[in-house]
């Protein structure tokens, strides 16, 4: 009872919160709230444009968004320290009590003056009196007693709901705060994208005037020409479509963050990522960790908690229910696992990815050096020496892009740490 009791509290508190759009799949996070109309479909032609880092997107989520501030709003209304009139109850029995407790002693008093022998009759009134006093005292009191463990067991399941309250605003504070984050590595990954376009658009641009040359010529056909400028315009709509995509991520951040729908936030310097925070990792330590800030676990845990309250041997199906939460979170213990061992892997699937990426780069750059020593000997022509001065430029963002998916892949471990993981186990 008191676990459906919870559920259906919470159910009620979240039916005001937020879905995720179908964008969220391209990432493996959670999008931004929805309120209407998708910004990724209409986003205002005027616009404000924040610049953010990690750290700034996590605190404004944490301080801004509607359905974290919604559920710490909630969670602070149920705490019993709110219920301080409550007190008050108590005060009125104390009182009614002290009323009863004055007219024994009246009634005792009285009786002193009574002669026992002399007026049997009016004493055995009296005491009759007196013992239907004592005896509604003590009623009274017996009620006041219950009336109080009946108020204090209501204030332990305010508590209660109060802090399951605000541990799911802490699961969704970061869960949002992952995916904004995650979200805006992806706006300067894409940067670096559209800046390898770009190279390759500034060689369409001298191939074509290269080829342009050789029509005049006569020396290509006109459909050889058309079929590189149709890849060229492509390649140019691709780029512009790719800046509109970056600044609809910007929406959603924006979103995400509690902030306007005229703003979009795009990303400021990232703190540099040191190899010895990488070497630190500790697969067993940080997997512990993991799994005792976990807000799955937890959950499946006080279910299990729930149910062993709930447990009777005369009571059908109590049994079955223990039973069941205990699978439940031991499914739960399993997922975190599975996310916590992929998270793992993938930083070190990165990191190796980044060291190939820069060896590149270092092969591009000495590749570049022949043929500028070449190139001024006139041994090979322009355009061969422009085009290892573009490979250079490619393997640099190619590093840039390897460093931030490694930069994407640690930050997702740091929050595995804290317990915020993707995993399959149903919530």
């Amino acid at each position: 009872m008191k676990a459906n009791w919870k559920r259906t509290l919470l159910s009620l508190v979240l039916c005001a919160g937020f879905v995720w759009p179908a964008g969220a799949v391209s990432t493996g996070q959670p999008a931004a709230p929805q309120t209407g109309t998708s910004t990724a479909q209409s986003k205002p032609a005027a616009y404000t444009v924040k610049k953010m880092g990690l750290l700034g997107v996590k605190r404004t989520v944490e301080s801004d968004n509607n359905t974290v501030k919604m559920l710490n709003k909630t969670a602070a209304s149920l705490d019993s320290s709110s219920y301080a009139s409550s007190g008050s109850t108590g005060s009125a029995g104390q009182s009614e009590s002290q009323i009863y407790t004055d007219l024994i002693i009246s009634m005792e008093d009285a009786m002193k003056k009574i002669n026992k022998t002399q007026q049997p009759d009016l004493y055995k009134t009296y005491e009759a009196q007196l013992q239907v006093l004592k005896d509604y005292q003590i009623s009274l009191n017996q009620n006041a007693v219950s009336g109080m463990q009946q108020a204090m067991a209501m204030l332990s399941q305010l508590d209660d709901a109060a802090y399951t309250l605000r541990k799911q605003a802490k699961n969704v504070s970061g869960q949002l705060a992952l995916g904004a984050q995650t979200m805006l590595i992806t706006i300067k990954n894409l940067g670096y994208t559209k800046e390898n376009l770009q190279v390759t658009l500034k060689q369409l641009d001298r191939n074509l005037a290269v080829l342009k040359t050789q029509r005049k010529l006569g020396m290509i056909g006109q459909l050889q020409l058309d079929t590189v400028q149709n890849q060229r315009d492509k390649l140019a709509q691709s780029i512009d479509t790719l800046e509109t995509t970056r600044e609809n991520l910007g929406s959603s951040v924006a979103l995400m963050c509690g902030l306007d729908a005229n703003t979009i936030v795009m990303p400021a310097d990232f703190e540099t990522l040191y190899e010895g925070n990488l070497d630190k990792m500790s697969y067993q330590k940080d997997l512990e960790q993991a799994q005792k800030n976990s807000f799955l676990i937890w959950q499946k845990q006080d279910a299990v908690r729930s149910a062993y309250n709930s447990y009777d041997k005369n009571i059908s199906g109590t049994a079955e229910a223990v039973k069941s939460a205990e699978d439940a979170l031991a499914a739960a213990k399993e997922s975190v696992v599975a996310a916590f061992d992929s998270t793992y892997k993938t930083v070190k699937d990165c990191r190796t990815t980044l060291a190939a990426k820069r060896t590149a780069q270092s092969q591009a750059e000495l590749d570049l050096k022949t043929a500028t020593v070449k190139y001024r000997k006139g041994i090979i022509s322009k355009l061969a020496y422009q085009q290892a001065q573009d490979a250079v430029t490619t393997a640099k963002l190619n590093v840039e892009s390897a460093y931030l998916s490694l930069y994407t892949a640690y930050n997702q471990y740091e929050w595995a740490k804290e317990g915020v993981l993707i995993t399959t186990a149903a919530a």
